[in-house]
């Protein structure tokens, strides 16, 4: 953290033309797989170690600085938290390549980059991260770390800058550290938040009766607190959308593009409606059953992203229907009484479109229709005469 602010404080003093920074340090860690060979050899990874955004950014022009508005920083933020679920073994994505190599690099258009130049392509092309320049620094503890500049402008190589932000940063001699955390588990939210619920509603029915109103405001503000304790699949599934979002337009899965945006957006959404709510458990659960079947990765992204633009059609088709305006009981009356008098009949008590066709009738007795004073004939009610 204090090499963050410093590193920020920097930018924005001497008007660095990039608006996010995260750090890259090395990690070694046991093999994953080892042999009688590999006993006691360790890998090395680089792991993510933080991310800051400024406040201000270069303009156009290079020189002014100008606010960044609250829409830019939430997506760089959001960035930052995609960046986290990452890590890079040696010479392997931007940050791994720097730091085997000791060179700095400067990227553009990375949006468009193939995914395995830069695996956060999926990223990028969400929150419109456009340039990347990685710059390895020395570490007096570590040996070395990566700073990672990005900038949601096209912004042209300028080897001065580069030098001259890497000598700053090794002039602040970054210094990570680590800290122990222990994984013991967490109880299962969902169940807890049930049971707490079925315990209330139970002790308060044997003193009285609870209304309708006070149990069902009490189970949507338990639903609530259960979406607000945080889910492992909604990480999970962020990760796995910005892993497969497609980002050549040829691809078969650019159609659903729009789903894996809007399905990402609402998960990262601190707040939401209890009708979002109560789509994302949907989404969670089609997420387990599609991973209880034993789909790929790659399926399951798209079949989500299917669902989630199914689901939201769904629910706009039936809130055009409920707006569909209803016709008054004139305008209904009227039709009827238009549809009858084109079939020969008229209701008694309307008044006729159109003086009816004169009436003769051959049989015996004589029957003749009875004039009615303000309406004309009508042709229903007949006497004999």
């Amino acid at each position: 953290a204090p090499f963050l602010s410093k590193a920020i404080a920097y930018m924005q003093r001497h008007n660095v033309p990039f608006e996010h920074v995260d750090l890259w340090v090395p990690s070694f860690v046991p093999s994953s797989e080892p042999t009688a060979e590999q006993m006691g050899n360790t890998t090395c990874r680089l792991c993510y170690a933080g991310s800051a955004t400024v406040d201000l950014q270069v303009g156009p022009d290079g020189k002014c600085n100008v606010p960044l508005s609250g829409e830019e920083q939430f997506l760089l933020y959001a960035f930052g938290d995609y960046s986290q679920k990452f890590s890079f073994d040696v010479g392997c994505g931007l940050p791994g390549r720097v730091y085997q190599s000791g060179l700095p690099t400067w990227e553009q258009s990375v949006h468009n980059a193939p995914h395995h130049h830069f695996e956060r392509c999926g990223g990028a092309l969400q929150w419109g991260v456009r340039t990347v320049v990685g710059i390895p620094v020395a570490s007096p503890n570590v040996g070395r770390i990566v700073v990672v500049l990005y900038s949601r402008n096209d912004r042209e190589k300028d080897q001065e800058l580069v030098g001259r932000l890497s000598e700053e940063f090794t002039r602040l001699m970054p210094s990570p550290k680590w800290k122990l955390v222990v994984d013991i588990g967490e109880p299962e939210p969902q169940m807890n938040a049930l049971n707490t619920l079925s315990a209330t509603v139970g002790a308060t029915n044997t003193s009285a009766p609870v209304p309708q109103e006070s149990v069902m405001n009490e189970k949507v503000s338990t639903d609530r607190d259960m979406m607000a304790t945080k889910d492992s699949r909604v990480d999970e599934v962020v990760s796995l959308l910005g892993e497969y979002m497609p980002s050549d337009p040829s691809s078969p899965m650019s159609s659903c593009l729009p789903g894996f945006m809007s399905l990402r957006l609402l998960l990262l959404r601190p707040s939401k409606t209890p009708e979002e709510e109560e789509l994302v458990r949907t989404m969670l659960g089609s997420y387990s059953s599609y991973s209880a079947g034993g789909r790929a990765k790659s399926d399951i992204a798209n079949l989500l992203a299917r669902d989630f633009m199914f689901l939201t059609q769904q629910q706009n088709q039936q809130q055009q229907h409920h707006q569909q305006p209803f016709l008054g009981t004139g305008q209904s009356l009227t039709s009827q009484a238009t549809s009858a008098q084109s079939s020969g009949f008229v209701p008694y008590g309307m008044p006729p479109a159109a003086p009816p066709p004169a009436v003769s009738f051959q049989n015996s007795p004589a029957l003749a229709p009875i004039p009615v004073p303000g309406i004309g004939i009508d042709s229903i009610s007949i006497v004999s005469t």
